[in-house]
């Protein structure tokens, strides 16, 4: 009966460790087969034992950056989820297999009516998901819009400077496409803005007009609320690199009106915004 008992344990040890092989599946590499030991690997390696010829196991490790993903028993995939939730089962289909930020920093330039702008911002994502982030962000405009003419004797004369410095906090709601590679997103923003004013084209009109009528009607600086709006794209070039296109909105609320009254293309400019997002990707 011993006998029956001891062929039957070598029997269970000679399959068992034909049944519990993992499959590390690497990036652009050959898979690698062995036991993976999940306690152990919690850091940058993931360690697992291979059998040899003679019947013993090696431990050995791979840099967990060259694995894609482990094939597990019962065929699990499992997909590491950052140092706090490590190795987890993969989860089917589902938001979960975006790619996951912590930090994402923008820069982008834009062509808006009658002038440019640049800004850069730095987001946090808020929630399990990656689809809702805050952040903060600054920029500077500058427009050269064309109004009526104000003296006669000087009909071509038509234009003002105006730059505008402005920072503040936004928030953005965003999907993936996983297809395309792409994230849509949609953002707002509001903070303060300090603008300043050039009528030096209207030299002569504003020493007729005299000194209090000029600071009323044409001041040389004035601080303002800036809203913002963006609509667009984020197409992934690279891990944690995007190129961002957007379509942008901008809109200047001032406290004390400005008498000679601003046209839309510098109240309320908008154009288009191309620029660059990056921030290190999790798995």
């Amino acid at each position: 009966m011993s006998r029956y008992l001891l062929f039957f344990g070598c029997v269970l040890l000679g399959v068992f460790p034909c049944k519990s092989q993992d499959v590390i599946v690497l990036h652009k590499e050959n898979k690698l087969t062995g036991r993976v030991l999940w306690e152990k690997s919690k850091g940058d390696s993931l360690f697992y034992r291979s059998a040899v010829s003679s019947g013993d196991s090696l431990l050995l490790f791979v840099p967990r950056r060259r694995v894609e993903y482990v094939l597990s028993d019962g065929d699990r995939r499992m997909l590491y989820r950052g140092k706090t939730r490590g190795w987890q089962p993969w989860r089917g289909r589902t938001f979960n297999e975006v790619p996951q930020h912590r930090m994402l920093y923008a820069a982008s330039w834009s062509t808006i009516l009658d002038g440019w702008s640049v800004d850069a911002s730095a987001m946090r994502m808020m929630n399990r998901n990656n689809r809702i982030g805050v952040g903060a962000f600054v920029r500077y405009l500058s427009t050269e819009p064309t109004i009526g003419a104000i003296v006669d004797t000087d009909p071509s004369i038509d234009t003002y400077e105006h730059q505008v410095i402005a920072f503040g906090a936004q928030a953005e709601v965003r999907g993936y496409s996983r297809r395309l590679k792409t994230f849509f997103y949609v953002d707002f923003g509001l903070g303060g803005a300090y603008h300043r004013f050039d009528w030096s084209h209207y030299s002569a009109m504003l020493e007729w007009l005299g000194e209090s009528t000029t600071e009323k009607q044409y001041p040389s600086s004035r601080w303002a609320y800036q809203f913002n709006y963006r609509l667009g794209t984020c197409i992934r070039l690279t891990r944690g690199l995007y190129a961002d296109v957007a379509f942008i909105g901008i809109g200047h609320i001032f406290t004390k009106g400005i008498p000679q009254k601003y046209i839309s293309s510098d109240q309320f400019p908008f154009g288009f915004s191309v620029g660059l997002r990056f921030g290190r990707e999790q798995r």
